[in-house]
């Protein structure tokens, strides 16, 4: 008798798993697209956060500023001085605008105005930063240009 030759057959075996490694090229090719995407958003926001930079400075010099008014160590025109030195400072060597370096009295005030897109530099509070500071006894009134200065930093665009 024959044995069964079905006996003498072996058993079925299934090839091994693929590989996880390395990938497929459309897999390559979804890295390659998600690390540009990443180091141009890092790109994007280190811009941003070197554009926000000399404002974020100017905040804290001004801040400095607001407190010496506050304790008394120096006067409204004082204040005034020092502010408007400060926003000129920012304005054509923080932000870089050649406009600023040029402006003075009424067209400085139309600048800040354009800054902070409202009109309360040539209409409001912020006319004390006009050129009337540089009279003997200028009118000085750095409470009701603190917030409008506070709100320029807040807003103005860089």
């Amino acid at each position: 008798m024959q044995p069964d030759l079905l006996q003498q057959l072996r058993d079925i075996h299934l090839p091994a798993d693929p590989a996880w490694w390395p990938p497929a090229p459309g897999w390559w090719l979804l890295a390659l697209g998600v690390l540009g995407l990443l180091i141009w958003l890092g790109s994007k926001l280190r811009a941003a956060y070197r554009r926000r930079q000399p404002f974020k400075l100017a905040r804290q010099y001004y801040d400095d500023i607001y407190t010496a008014f506050a304790r008394g160590e120096i006067d409204g025109p004082a204040y005034l001085q020092q502010t408007n030195e400060l926003l000129k400072r920012l304005f054509i060597h923080g932000v870089g605008d050649d406009r600023a370096r040029s402006a003075n009295d009424a067209h400085w005030l139309a600048y800040l105005d354009e800054q902070s897109a409202s009109t309360n530099f040539t209409n409001g509070p912020g006319s004390q930063l006009s050129n009337q500071r540089f009279q003997p006894s200028p009118d000085a009134d750095p409470d009701t240009l603190h917030p409008l200065v506070a709100d320029l930093f807040r807003n103005a665009r860089p």
